[in-house]
């Protein structure tokens, strides 16, 4: 089962687009959807036209897609939000009303999605883990993509069916194991990547932000490594790196943003080269390292007793 995996990634969301359109155009069409916070909101959209004029729809939609449809307000609605005591720096009735709006008639619900699987991730932040929407066929699309796009603490947690849920990018922004488990055995992950490194880091929200892009960096990359030494399993990982310095609230470079993704899969499309699974270490690595460990947990013991 061939699926494409769409991660978060804000406003640089349009990247994803055009690397659509080209796999499309390459005849590539996906049987399972899997979408993070605004990767969410491209599947959900590709999902009711899986076709090459449903990504070029897709783009029209980014191109309309301004500030205040996401994020209204200004820097003295955020401050007036925080004295008083709100759970988020904007409201989340305008990205609300503009999913509402832009649903095809007829799709409410993850049943009324015909011709392919969709799956939108989100984190539960009551049990702190990864939950996954599309199982359900009765569960409402606008409340799954939601609670995935509720990145704290732009959006206020998303309520639904007694629990909250905030961005499914805070637990797993590129769920390859979602589709795994799913069913899939060839995956087109599409990754709208931040920076890795930075010659300095200063200031404790930097600091914090840093930290934790280095530990979603490091359980990716291996789950990527697990998927694809799985048997009968092909993994083709797509970076999209361009325009990690847009300002979060800036959507007037869409135009762009789908050219770049259209450029960075083009090439790809041209040589691909899919995931290898990481090669085992020879055993005269294995064995003395196996030995030291061993003396390690016997010192642990000795100086515990």
């Amino acid at each position: 089962m061939l699926a494409f995996v769409l991660s978060g990634g804000g406003n640089r969301g349009a990247l994803e687009v055009g690397a659509l359109q080209v796999l499309f155009e390459h005849g590539i069409r996906p049987q399972m959807l899997v979408g993070t916070s605004a990767g969410a909101m491209n599947a959900a959209y590709i999902a009711t036209n899986p076709t090459l004029e449903g990504a070029q729809e897709l783009a029209e939609l980014w191109l309309k897609l301004t500030k205040e449809d996401v994020y209204p307000g200004n820097y003295l609605t955020m401050a007036w939000r925080l004295m008083r005591g709100k759970d988020s720096l904007f409201p989340n009735e305008n990205l609300r009303r503009f999913i509402e709006a832009h649903m095809p008639p007829g799709v409410q619900y993850f049943g009324d999605i015909k011709g392919v699987r969709l799956y939108i991730t989100a984190t539960n932040l009551n049990t702190c883990r990864l939950e996954v929407f599309g199982d359900d066929p009765s569960v409402p699309l606008v409340d799954a993509l939601m609670a995935s796009a509720a990145i704290p603490p732009y959006f206020p947690p998303w309520n639904y069916n007694g629990w909250q849920y905030v961005d499914g990018g805070v637990t797993a922004n590129l769920a390859v194991d979602a589709a795994l488990e799913r069913g899939a055995t060839e995956i087109y992950a599409i990754h709208v990547a931040g920076s890795e490194m930075r010659s300095s880091v200063r200031g404790l929200p930097s600091i914090a932000s840093q930290s934790i892009a280095a530990m979603l960096s490091h359980q990716l990359q291996r789950e990527l490594e697990e998927a694809a030494a799985r048997p009968g399993v092909t993994i083709h990982y797509i970076k999209l790196e361009a325009f990690q310095d847009l300002f979060f609230w800036d959507f007037d470079h869409a135009a762009e943003m789908i050219e770049e993704g259209r450029r960075v899969m083009e090439e790809y499309m041209r040589s691909p080269k899919p995931l290898a699974a990481p090669r085992a270490l020879p055993q005269w690595v294995i064995q003395p390292l196996w030995r030291v460990e061993r003396w390690l947990d016997g010192l642990l013991v000795r100086n515990m007793g």
